[in-house]
């Protein structure tokens, strides 16, 4: 299973809560990246940003559900 259908799957988990949390870690940053890039076009997702320093910082992106 690749990344992209983990977060679909995330994705209508965590639709009722309007918020998810994606944990890709910080290493090259090509899975952040990849990450940003299938959010970014996702018709449920209304907006991501990383974490603050205190939840993960560069290793993990919160998304904001329509």
């Amino acid at each position: 299973m690749n990344a992209e259908t983990e977060i679909e799957r995330a994705i209508g988990r965590a639709y009722q809560s309007g918020i998810m949390w994606v944990i890709h870690g910080k290493g090259t940053g090509k899975l952040r990246e990849g990450v940003h890039e299938f959010l970014s076009h996702h018709p449920q997702v209304d907006r991501f940003e990383l974490a603050g320093e205190k939840d993960g910082g560069g290793g993990v992106t919160i998304a904001y559900l329509k």
